[in-house]
């Protein structure tokens, strides 16, 4: 009997530990099935300038590539890069391999493939630690985030914060709404 008791015991402790938080999931409201995000690691790899990072997005799910690390910029500075991309469920049809390089020499980070999204990704961009001075900043310099085409010409973004932190050496915008994938870089702003 007692082994019976300690049988039920471990059965009941293996289902409680087994069942799955879902603030992670998403619950389609057409089938009311539970899918659970995928929360893999985007793959790093080497570039020819630095970096690259890539991971597969499901479209109609949604996702997001998150990403932090310490580099050595062409200077040998020590450059503190953040990303964290969000795309909203139904934000494009069915499954892309998403691309990002980020460019701490330029300020600039290049999304691929290039696709318009029926709802803008989300941009969450940090760079720590880079040398403002060689792109161009100065101390009373206040900045935008654009996108800039091949021929120069430049599209504002939507953001929620866009800034310069002189003493740190900082350039950062907050939910910045991508509506395609291309080029995006950090300007001076014209007053």
């Amino acid at each position: 009997m007692k082994f019976l008791g300690t049988l039920t015991l471990i059965f009941l402790t293996f289902i409680l530990l087994s069942c799955d938080s879902t603030e992670n999931s998403i619950i389609s409201s057409e089938n009311q099935t539970l899918v659970i995000s995928d929360s893999a690691e985007p793959i790093v790899y080497s570039t020819q300038t630095g970096f690259a990072l890539t991971k597969e997005i499901n479209g109609l799910l949604g996702g997001e590539i998150n990403f932090d690390s310490t580099l050595v910029d062409k200077n040998n500075d020590t450059v503190m890069i953040r990303i964290s991309l969000v795309f909203d469920p139904n934000s494009f049809e069915g499954s892309q391999q998403i691309t990002i390089v980020p460019d701490a020499n330029t300020g600039s980070i290049q999304f691929t493939p290039a696709m318009v999204f029926k709802k803008p990704a989300k941009l969450n961009l940090e760079y720590s630690g880079i040398n403002l001075t060689n792109l161009g900043f100065t101390s009373n310099s206040t900045i935008d985030f654009v996108y800039m085409a091949d021929n120069g010409s430049i599209e504002y973004i939507l953001k929620n914060e866009c800034k310069i932190k002189w003493n740190t050496q900082k350039l950062y915008v907050k939910k910045a709404e991508l509506p395609h994938f291309s080029r995006y870089v950090f300007v001076r702003k014209s007053l």
